[in-house]
């Protein structure tokens, strides 16, 4: 199977594992070389609190939220010298646009999901945020990370009546502030991130595992 497969395998998967958003890999950002195409593929998932719950909106209604605890992505980097410009699938089955910054030591990682009009609002809501990233290689291959991060994030619930999910009626975001480590070896990195959601005494522990290709090699 070709690496074009696995982005449209990954596709499918994230239809079905569930619709969720969170903060993006630094390790797969730092990964991405000099004047290339890079294809990156990720899995892991979070422990801690989550913010799954059942609400009740009339006699004979009733929306059910679920953040799932799973976390797939895939992403596509361009750079040139030191401006990168990212497109994702991952959590949820829309598109991630990824813009920054990326030195050999240094990088600064924006995101934001084509997503959802909460029609309950005013204004259009999607999940965006913003991540600094420190790097200190150990040898040309061998690196180790840290990063920092404002993510606001989502999940999404479907009314328990049809069992049908409506992402334009039936989403929620919370923003989240934290912090990560990651260690890479040459094209594989293993990354641990922790995120405090603002407003609340919710905590999450993430780890991911990853693997980028430079799509331009033979």
């Amino acid at each position: 199977m070709n690496r074009l497969a696995y982005f449209i395998a990954l596709y499918v998967v994230a239809m079905l594992a569930g619709c969720s958003s969170h903060a993006p890999s630094a390790a797969r950002f730092m990964s991405a070389k000099p004047n290339s195409i890079y294809m990156g593929f990720g899995g892991g998932g979070f422990w801690g609190d989550d913010n799954s719950h059942r609400e009740e909106k009339g006699k004979d209604e009733a929306y059910r939220y679920k953040e799932p605890h799973f976390l797939l992505d895939g992403v596509l980097f361009f750079r040139n010298d030191h401006f990168l410009f990212g497109l994702g699938l991952g959590e949820h089955s829309f598109p991630r646009f990824m813009l920054g910054f990326v030195s050999d030591y240094f990088g600064v990682q924006g995101w934001g999901d084509i997503i959802v009009l909460d029609k309950s609002e005013t204004n259009w809501k999607r999940p965006f945020g913003i991540m600094t990233i420190e790097q200190y290689p150990i040898t040309s291959k061998l690196k180790v990370g840290v990063n920092q991060f404002f993510a606001y994030n989502s999940y999404s619930g479907v009314l328990d009546e049809c069992c049908s999910i409506n992402l334009d009626y039936y989403m929620k975001f919370y923003g989240e502030l934290g912090v990560g480590a990651y260690v890479s070896y040459d094209d594989y990195s293993l990354e641990f991130r922790y995120g405090n959601e603002l407003g609340s005494e919710n905590q999450r522990f993430y780890l991911d595992f990853s693997v980028m290709f430079d799509t331009q090699s033979h």
